[in-house]
């Protein structure tokens, strides 16, 4: 797209299975001189692509990830400046690292939708802060604010780009990255952890990934995905004043072959980690055990389903015995792109996707910064984190063929979530609420006394006294009398 053109973005949304990506696939002959940056959400799905693109007989495919080169973002710019490949491949990680002036001349055709929001508050120790931070940022005594140090910003992108796919680095990856881009909120302060009884470093980012200039350098952006509507990315376009029209690159609307049997295992609309970890008394245990009320909503599923293959997605704090039920296949919360299932009918989804106090106050600065309305976004927020998990998930299941033999099963956390799914699936499915219990009784504490136990966890993890004032909307004088409230 020139930047004097209209601000447009491409959108093919469809359910997933009936086509996005073979129709991008199609397009890649219509015209010989067009280039295509294709982006996937991981690693996995790259030699899927590559596979189905050479399968048409176009072979000039380039796949740039960790697997394949050591400095991944500087490699895709050099590539991009090149006359080859026609197909460039990458992943989300490395789209959002890249410096968009590069993409002047390419399509970009994005494979699912990025996650943009990019906060987050850890801990991390001294090793960690001293071999991966220390020496690239410095940190405003007051305000415990993070910058990179003048003359380091060339090394801090070289080690970012070293560990960017290693998850056991997310944190140190998510600071750096942030203080890379430049226009984010980093804080780190050094804390004494009164749980461990050790000085830890806690790192706090307020960020988020800005896809505008992607969309403003490259020829055309198509976004393909089976919810790209609801999500924090595409309120974020509408902010920026882009203009959404359907993409070439959208399938022919299929309804699936059989009606789908939905499950709700909860009454109502609610589902938190305190409710699944209800005793029978009304206590909340501080573990998963065999006598909290999401075991026994697991059991009655996993029973229901008389060994049969089924895919599961929890929690990991939910320690169901799963390795007693050889049918049972976990699978993780991004399910995107996941596939290899089409034999199994039956998927249970025993999730929420509520936000603690921290990152709930964190996702209220990201949203003010994007310029998006608090309900608007927080809404976003939680389609990409609790509904399109769900949707992802059930859609693993044989239903993606089109051709299954047998309808298939979902259970889904709350009777909410069963109307989404059934919205989401399209077409007639049916709600059943044969395993839907009422939402357990706890011995909820009163008011005060859940005002002081969240003041007394914020004040474990590091918090000030002014943080957590601004955190539950109270002032310090108040926060410090909770504090000092005996146990």
């Amino acid at each position: 797209m020139s930047l004097s053109e209209p601000k447009i973005i491409y959108v093919a949304e469809a359910t997933p299975g009936t086509g996005k990506t073979e129709q991008f696939i199609r397009e890649l002959d219509s015209d010989p001189y067009k280039r295509y940056l294709y982006a996937v959400p991981t690693k996995v799905l790259t030699k899927d692509v590559v596979r189905r693109i050479q399968a048409i007989g176009i072979n000039h495919i380039c796949v740039i990830n960790s697997d394949t080169h050591k400095h991944v973002t500087d490699t895709v710019e050099c590539t991009l400046l090149e006359d080859d490949p026609k197909v460039l491949i990458i992943t989300h990680k490395t789209l959002l690292d890249l410096d968009p002036c590069y993409l002047q001349d390419w399509v970009v055709v994005i494979d699912e939708v990025p996650s943009v929001a990019n906060n987050l508050t850890r801990d991390i120790g001294d090793h960690a802060y001293t071999n991966f931070l220390e020496k690239f940022i410095e940190i405003d005594g007051d305000s415990t604010k993070a910058s990179i140090k003048r003359g380091m910003t060339k090394e801090a992108r070289a080690i970012y780009s070293d560990v960017i796919d290693d998850k056991g680095m997310s944190t140190i990856t998510t600071c750096l990255g942030a203080l890379l881009r430049g226009k984010a909120d980093v804080f780190i302060k050094e804390y004494l952890s009164k749980k461990e009884n050790k000085w830890k470093w806690q790192v706090r980012v307020i960020d988020y990934f800005d896809l505008s200039g992607i969309y403003e350098y490259a020829s055309e952006t198509h976004i393909l995905g089976a919810n790209v509507t609801g999500t924090l990315a595409y309120q974020h376009a509408l902010t920026k004043g882009f203009t959404i029209i359907a993409s070439k690159f959208t399938p022919e609307y299929r309804g699936y072959k059989f009606a789908s049997y939905i499950y709700p295992l909860i009454g109502g609309s609610k589902v938190s980690k305190t409710m699944l970890l209800t005793l029978p008394d009304g206590t909340v245990a501080e573990e998963w055990n065999d006598r909290v009320y999401g075991h026994n909503l697991l059991r009655d599923a996993i029973g229901f389903v008389q060994g049969e293959p089924i895919l599961v997605q929890v929690h990991e704090w939910c320690k169901y015995p799963f390795d007693d039920h050889p049918n049972v296949i976990r699978i993780p919360f991004d399910a995107r792109g996941l596939n290899g299932y089409s034999d199994v009918h039956h998927t249970l989804s025993l999730i929420h996707g509520n936000p603690n106090p921290i990152d709930d106050q964190n996702n209220s600065e990201m949203l003010e910064k994007m310029s998006i309305a608090s309900s608007v976004g927080k809404q976003a927020l939680r389609n990409e984190r609790y509904r399109e998990l769900i949707f992802q998930a059930a859609t693993r299941s044989s239903i993606r063929t089109f051709n299954n033999d047998r309808p298939t099963i979902h259970f889904v956390p709350t009777e909410e979530s069963g109307l989404h799914l059934a919205f989401d699936l399209k077409g007639c499915h049916h709600i059943l609420k044969d395993f839907t219990r009422p939402a357990p009784c706890s011995n909820s504490r009163s008011r005060l006394e859940d005002n002081i136990l969240t003041a007394k966890e914020l004040s474990s993890e590091g918090l000030s006294l002014r943080k957590i004032a601004s955190v539950m909307d109270v002032s310090k004088s108040i926060v410090s009398r909770w504090l000092k409230t005996a146990n």
